[in-house]
Parts: structure tokens; C-alpha cells; sequence
């Protein structure tokens, strides 16, 4: 979900709307937790590949500590931080776009380095050590990723 109108909607492939608000990207992360106290609170590394808006490869890194805010029954929510890098191929390349600077460009890429990366996640367990996972990453000042998926816990 984008938090105020793009200047480029005809571009997103996948909206669900007129103004390119909401928009659907596919995709898949890969996270790792290192636990430091008990199962509660840890180190969490992720890498995340998808289909960004304009249907073009991009991807994140993030590197942060993440914690347990509750767990009870089936249900847990996380909460995390820490530094994540976003990257993209060069939407420059695509007609109609018009560069706005909010993204640096190194050759056919655009990436944004931010020292505040978190995110909320909820897991209901579904049997044994697989999850249904449901995530929120807020990406102010530009957009909210919602996200759905399943977990497996090693």
C-alpha cells in the first residue's frame, strides 16, 4: 500500500486500483534467527527476492534484533528492527517513468539503505512447527507491505 498517490500508477502491472494505492507484488523471504535470550529475543538475518511494483526483480536485506511481544495457545506476535538495504532493477530503463530521487543508482540498480527496517509479524500454528504467517513492514514515509505466507520453525 502506497501512502500517497504515485506519480507513475500506469506502470504497476498488479494494482488494484485506478492511482496505484494498493498493489500486489509476489514473492518469497528467507529469514534466520539466532536466539540470544531463551526463544524470546534474538538476531534475525532475512533476504527477501519478489516482483516489485512495475513487475521488475527486486529484493531486501536486513540484518536486526526481533523479539517476542506475546505468545499464547496457537498465537504469537514478533516485533523487529534493524538496518534493511532495498534494491531494485533501474525503473529508468522503463518508459514513462519519471526519476523522483528518493532511490541511489549503482549501474542497472536503484537501492535505499534505512537504519530503521521493522516489522510486526502474527503466527497462528497450524500443526507441529508450521505456521500461518501474516507481516506488516511499515515503510514510512512511502508505503505498508502487508504480507501472508507459511512458516516452518527448525
Amino acid at each position: 500500500m502506497h501512502l500517497r498517490q504515485t506519480p507513475n500508477p500506469e506502470l504497476f502491472k498488479n494494482r488494484l486500483d485506478r492511482k496505484g494505492i494498493a498493489v500486489l507484488n509476489f514473492g518469497g523471504i528467507v529469514g534466520y534467527d539466532r536466539f540470544v535470550v531463551r526463544d524470546v529475543i534474538s538476531v534475525r538475518v532475512e533476504q527477501g527476492l519478489y516482483s516489485d511494483c512495475a513487475s521488475s526483480l527486486a529484493g531486501f536485506t536486513h540484518l536486526g534484533w526481533r523479539g517476542q511481544i506475546f505468545r499464547t495457545g496457537r498465537h504469537s506476535l514478533n516485533g523487529g528492527f534493524g538496518p534493511t538495504l532495498v534494491y531494485r532493477r533501474d525503473w529508468n530503463r522503463l518508459p514513462g517513468y519519471e526519476d523522483d530521487g528518493y532511490f541511489d543508482r549503482s549501474g542497472d540498480w536503484q537501492y535505499k539503505f534505512y537504519w530503521y527496517g521493522g516489522e510486526f509479524e502474527y503466527n497462528y500454528q497450524l500443526k507441529g512447527q508450521y505456521d500461518l504467517s501474516l507481516n506488516l513492514v511499515p515503510g514510512i514515509p512511502e508505503l505498508v507491505s502487508f504480507g501472508a505466507g507459511f512458516r516452518k520453525r527448525f
